[in-house]
């Protein structure tokens, strides 16, 4: 069977804001096509993030000749068809296949997909992580990683190597024999787009440029102060955004509504730190990964730290009272 292997590369934070496509095919154990295809982003998400920029290279000027996505989908659909699609790390590349699709219009088509960081971890033991450099190493595999086209055809090198490592050329029997999880996209399912999930998911969306300090004077010593913090996911605390929020600006801290090179806290629910599931990840927590790769000096804590970081002020006046 046919296995198909995408990765997309963004512009900005907008995972639908595609400016690259990986592709490479699989067919009878053998890697038979790869390739990278530049795409200018949609007009209306077409902002090139400078972190963005500096992870891929890719910018506004590289891209300004090459076709929209509505242009290249067609030559890339029937390698999807008939197909099961691999991606290392389906939660962000599924996800970003839907959005263009939609900014776009297009039916979401029905295919199967599996994730190859789950077969890394199954076949290879014992590794620092999994994330797609790592692995590649372990093989060794040159990558030239976020080269859209290159991580395509790092992740189909898994999935071939995997095979010949267990014996198994038949992929669904290796993903059984590995118990990675098939998952359908069913065709011209409902999808909402990225930047409209939160809104959906916990209801009123925070814009971080709304919240305000409510005190004039800061103590520089708080461990929130000039610090840039960014929250994703739901907390088991009960913790609200919007207070969390109010909290770090009320120390003199800073808050975005998106993980960027300044960065220095991303504060993440119990869900998107499961450090063994890449897939559970939210996005914000996969950027924020990119970026400390690139040697940005981020911090990806969780809920009971922050809110140990918050009772500085309560200690001091207890301390001064």
């Amino acid at each position: 069977m046919r296995i198909t292997c995408i990765d997309f590369e963004t512009a900005n934070p907008f995972i639908g804001s595609v400016c690259a496509m990986g592709i490479s095919v699989i067919e009878d154990g053998q890697i038979t096509l790869s390739k990278n295809i530049p795409v200018k982003p949609h007009p209306k998400y077409g902002s090139f993030n400078k972190d963005n920029v500096r992870i891929h290279g890719i910018t506004r000027e590289s891209v300004k000749d090459a076709p929209e996505f509505s242009e290249v989908y067609g030559s890339i659909k029937p390698f999807m068809e008939n197909s099961i699609v691999a991606a290392h790390n389906t939660d962000f590349d599924i996800r970003a296949l839907k959005d263009v699709l939609t900014v776009y219009a297009l039916p979401i088509p029905e295919f199967e997909y599996f994730c190859t960081v789950e077969l890394a971890k199954s076949t290879w033991l014992g590794l620092k992580n999994y994330r797609l450099h790592t692995v590649s190493a372990h093989l060794k595999h040159v990558l030239k990683h976020h080269n859209a086209g290159e991580d395509a055809l790092a992740c189909a090198n898994i999935i071939v190597s995997a095979m010949k490592e267990t014996g198994l050329n038949d992929i669904r029997t290796l993903l059984e024999h590995a118990k990675v999880r098939i998952k359908t996209v069913k065709a011209g399912e409902a999808h909402v787009l990225s930047h409209d999930f939160l809104t959906e998911r916990f209801g009123e969306k925070v814009n971080a440029a709304h919240i305000m300090p409510k005190v004039e004077n800061f103590d520089p010593r708080h461990p929130m102060y000039k610090k840039e913090f960014v929250f994703t996911g739901e907390f088991s605390t009960g913790l609200i955004r919007r207070d969390a929020m109010q909290k770090v600006v009320d120390s003199g801290g800073i808050v975005s509504n998106w993980v960027r090179g300044s960065t220095d806290y991303l504060v993440a629910g119990p869900h998107d730190l499961k450090k063994n599931t890449v897939t559970a990840e939210s996005g914000k927590v996969k950027r924020a990964k990119r970026l400390i790769e690139g040697k940005r000096p981020i911090n990806i804590i969780g809920e009971d730290e922050f809110l140990k970081m918050t009772q500085y002020n309560d200690k001091s006046l207890i301390a001064n009272g």
